[in-house]
């Protein structure tokens, strides 16, 4: 099945989204660590999330650099 989500048109929609992205990369982080650990995967302490969230913020600033440059080349005259 496709969903097509609702366009983002305000910053704060887009702020909304890139906080459960980075809820969403946290909590995967954390499942990701605890099952190598061969911790379980019980709900995860404020503290390990916000770990994880540190992580993940570093990832997202990460890729949306790389769109913004992907985005440029995109623009500019010429082959690509």
């Amino acid at each position: 099945m496709h969903v097509s989500p609702d366009p983002i048109t305000t910053p704060q929609q887009a702020a909304q989204e890139r906080e459960t992205l980075l809820d969403f990369i946290a909590r995967g982080l954390y499942c990701a660590t605890a099952s190598a650990l061969g911790t379980g995967h019980d709900e995860p302490s404020a503290d390990a999330l916000t770990k994880a969230r540190a992580v993940a913020d570093d990832y997202m600033a990460a890729y949306e650099e790389w769109l913004v440059k992907l985005a440029a080349d995109n623009a500019t005259p010429g082959p690509q």
